[in-house]
C-alpha cells in the first residue's frame, strides 16, 4: 500500500478525515500529522499512524519525509502556516506530490512546482453553484484534467438532435460515449436514438463540446439563438454613402423581422452626414436602437467591445467586409455575418450552399443554415461539386434528415463540370449563399490565387447576400 501523508487542522479537515476513515481507511497507509486532535475521528483503523505536534517544526517534520511517502496533502486554515510549510517540505525533498487546499489560490501564484496541486476551495464552490444553474453544462471537477474535456448535455425537447441517430452525428473533436435515459445508463451505439430529456455523457476537445453544447441547446426556430439575442448592423459613413448606407440598413431590418432576434442594433460609426443620420434616428422603435459613436472608435474596437455583449448576428457591408483585418476582427468572435448584397433581400426565396469535405466534419453550419431558412421561409439547394466525381454523400444524408426536423425543401445539384462560383454568378435572382466562416476567408488576398476552395474564392461577391458561420476548424 501507498505511504501518504495528511497534515491536518481544521473544520475542512475533520470532515476530510471522516469521510477517509469511514470509506477509504483501506486504500492506503495513513500517515497524519496534526496539533489539533479534535479534527481527528473517537477511533482510527491500523491503518492511521497518528502524530501530534506543529507540522511547521522542520526539526520533528523531517524524520516523517522518508522515501516510503508518496504524496502529502494539507488541509490547514492559515495561508502563511501553508506557506511555511510548503517550503520546508520543499527543502527536503522536491520529489513528494503534495496537494494544498486553500481559499484562495493567488496565495500561491508565483509558484511554479509541477509536483504541486493547489485546490482552490473558494472556486470549487463557486463552480458547484454554476453547475447547479439552469441551462450550463455539468462539467465534473476533480476528474481528469478538469479543463471541459468531459460534459454531461441535456437534450431539451425541440433539440436540432432530438430524434437523430447518434451514427447520423460526424462527432468530430469529439465522441458521445453514452447516454443516461430514465435513471438508467447505455453505453452509446450507431443506432441509438436520441430522446428529448436524454442525458448526453460526451468526451473530447473543451472547445468542440463547448460548440456542441450549444448547438444540442438550440431550439428549433430560435436563431440567432444560441450565439445571442440581437442583431448588429455596423455602417460607416467614413466608408459608406448614402445608398450603401440605405442597402444595408433595409437588409437588417428584414432580417430583424423575419428572424427571432430580441434586439436590432444600428451602429453608426463616423457620423458626418447630419440629415442621412435623422433619416436614420427616425427608424428607432422599441426593439430598434440606433447607437452614434462620436468617438471615432474604430471598427475592429467597436466589435471587440459589443463582442462581449454576445452578439448573435453580425450585419455588415461589403465597404467593411473587404478589409482583411477587419474581417479577422469578424472571424475571431466565432459569430454568424451577414454581408449585404447589391440586390437586397426582397424577392428572396432561395438559398444554397457549396458542399465541401470539412463539412463531412462539422455540422454546425447545417443546423444554423436550416434554422434561417425555416424561419425566412426559403427553399434551400445544395451543390455538389467535385471533377473526381467524390460526391458528399454523408453530408447530403444529414441535411436530408434535418429537412423532416425543419419542414424545409432541399434540392440537390450534383455535378462535376460546372464550377459553383460561375453557376452563382449566372443566377438571375439572388439567393443567400451561406458560407463556413473558416480562416481562409481571413486571410490576405495573396493567398487566393492558390486557393481551389469555393469560400475563399467567392467570399468577396457582390451578387448574393452571404451567411458567414462559424465552424469548429
Amino acid at each position: 500500500m501507498k505511504k501518504v501523508a495528511l497534515i491536518l487542522e481544521g473544520k475542512v479537515a475533520k470532515k476530510f478525515m471522516e469521510v477517509v476513515v469511514s470509506k477509504y481507511f483501506s486504500n492506503n497507509f495513513y500517515l497524519v500529522i496534526t496539533k489539533d486532535q479534535t479534527c481527528l475521528p473517537a477511533s482510527l483503523p491500523s491503518t492511521f499512524e497518528v502524530h501530534l505536534f506543529d507540522p511547521t517544526s522542520a526539526y520533528k517534520l523531517y524524520p516523517f519525509l522518508d522515501a516510503n511517502v508518496n504524496d502529502i496533502l494539507i488541509v490547514m486554515e492559515d495561508v502563511k502556516e501553508q506557506r511555511a510549510l510548503y517550503e520546508i517540505i520543499r527543502n527536503k525533498t522536491k520529489e513528494i506530490r503534495m496537494i494544498l487546499s486553500l481559499e484562495d489560490s493567488n496565495a500561491f501564484k508565483d509558484i511554479k512546482d509541477d509536483r504541486l496541486l493547489v485546490i482552490d476551495r473558494t472556486q470549487f464552490i463557486a463552480q458547484k453553484f454554476i453547475a447547479k444553474l439552469p441551462n450550463v453544462p455539468s462539467v465534473p471537477q476533480g476528474f481528469g484534467l478538469g479543463q471541459g474535456e468531459v460534459m454531461e448535455i441535456g437534450v431539451p425537447f425541440g433539440s436540432v438532435f432530438a430524434y437523430r441517430h447518434l451514427g447520423s452525428l460526424r462527432q468530430k473533436d469529439y465522441k458521445i460515449v453514452g447516454v443516461y435515459r430514465k435513471n438508467e445508463f447505455h453505453l452509446s451505439h450507431s443506432s441509438m436514438v436520441i430522446q428529448p430529456r436524454d442525458q448526453l455523457l460526451v468526451v473530447g476537445n473543451p472547445d468542440a463540446l463547448n460548440s456542441l453544447y450549444l448547438q444540442v441547446k438550440s431550439n428549433v426556430g430560435q436563431f440567432p439563438v444560441p450565439f445571442g439575442r440581437d442583431i448588429y448592423l455596423y455602417v460607416d459613413m467614413g466608408l459608406q454613402d448614402t445608398h450603401a448606407l440605405k442597402r444595408d440598413i433595409d437588409q437588417a431590418l428584414i432580417l430583424h423581422e423575419k428572424l427571432k432576434s430580441a434586439m436590432l442594433y444600428i451602429q453608426v460609426l463616423n457620423p458626418t452626414d447630419g440629415i442621412a443620420m435623422q433619416e436614420i434616428r427616425n427608424i428607432e422603435c422599441q426593439d430598434i436602437r440606433v447607437v452614434v459613436d462620436f468617438k471615432g472608435m474604430h471598427f475592429i474596437e467597436k466589435l471587440h467591445a459589443d463582442s462581449q455583449k454576445k452578439i448573435g448576428l453580425a450585419v455588415v457591408g461589403k465597404e467593411l467586409f473587404s478589409c482583411r483585418h477587419r474581417r479577422r476582427a469578424l472571424f475571431e468572435i466565432a459569430t454568424p455575418v451577414f454581408k449585404t448584397n447589391a440586390r437586397g433581400l426582397k424577392g428572396v426565396e432561395k438559398s444554397m450552399v457549396v458542399l465541401n469535405e470539412d463539412m463531412e466534419q462539422n455540422e454546425d453550419i447545417s443546423s444554423v443554415m436550416f434554422d434561417v431558412c425555416g424561419q425566412m421561409n426559403l427553399d434551400m439547394l445544395l451543390y455538389d461539386f467535385d471533377p473526381d466525381k467524390r460526391y458528399k454523400t454523408e453530408v447530403i444524408k444529414n441535411y436530408e434528415h434535418l429537412s423532416h426536423i425543419y419542414n424545409c425543401k432541399i434540392k440537390v445539384i450534383r455535378t462535376y463540370t460546372r464550377n459553383p462560383v460561375l453557376f452563382l454568378n449566372k443566377l438571375e435572382t439572388p439567393v443567400v449563399h451561406f458560407l463556413p466562416f473558416e480562416s481562409c476567408i481571413a486571410q490576405n488576398h495573396l493567398f487566393w490565387m492558390f486557393s481551389t476552395k469555393v469560400e475563399q474564392i467567392a467570399f468577396l461577391s457582390d451578387a448574393h447576400p452571404q451567411m458567414f458561420i462559424p465552424v469548429v476548424e
